[in-house]
């Protein structure tokens, strides 16, 4: 009688050990998918920073990669219209629309081709535009695309806010007459912690 009790209670406690590794390993289990969602918007970002420069001799807000072409701008013209600036020559055929999207708003523009020393697409936001509330507020990434391109994902900036506001006041001019112009003549914004970087004019 000792014999067969014993053996179950071995069994007993065997079939509890099982059980008890299936719930660890249940919630490990439930537990990966968060972690694998860990990092966010982050890994979607197109790698650059925003930084202040000229582009024939006015200033313009660009983003791309420090040193490097810049991928995407923001210019301003004579009617005080913010330009959204997409590097590159015109495809053949009718030109593509630019796509904005920042959170669920969404904007799509016709573009011009631009000449000048670069080639471009130029789509263009006048200062009313409900739209430049969107961009110079964001604070979720915002995406560019143009016709069927790899689209661009970047990261929200105040400098955005600054130039598009220097813009509709007029005070984005050409560089020579733009001496104690408030637009900063270089700047960044880290894309992983999101600090604006600035350097005083030499």
């Amino acid at each position: 009688m000792i014999r067969p009790l014993f053996l179950s209670t071995i069994v007993l406690l065997a079939g509890c050990a099982r059980s008890e590794e299936a719930r660890y390993a249940q919630v490990e289990n439930n537990q990966l998918p968060a972690l694998n969602e860990m990092g966010g918007d982050n890994e979607d970002l197109t790698v650059g920073t925003w930084q202040t420069g000229l582009e024939e001799d006015r200033p313009v807000l660009e983003f791309g990669p420090v040193g490097a072409a810049a991928r995407f701008s923001l210019g301003c013209d004579d009617r005080r219209n913010l330009l959204l600036i997409w590097p590159g020559a015109a495809p053949g055929g009718d030109l593509p629309n630019m796509l904005l999207q920042v959170a669920s708003e969404t904007r799509r523009l016709p573009v011009v081709s631009a000449g000048g020393t670069t080639p471009a697409l130029r789509g263009t936001l006048a200062p009313n535009d409900p739209f430049v509330r969107e961009l110079t507020g964001a604070t979720v990434n915002i995406m560019v695309r143009v016709g069927d391109s790899e689209p661009l994902v970047m990261p929200p900036s105040p400098l955005i806010a600054t130039y598009a506001q220097q813009c509709a006041a007029g005070e984005v001019r050409g560089a020579s007459a733009s001496a104690g112009n408030s637009v900063e003549p270089s700047g960044s914004v880290n894309v992983v912690a999101g600090n604006v970087a600035t350097t005083n004019a030499q």
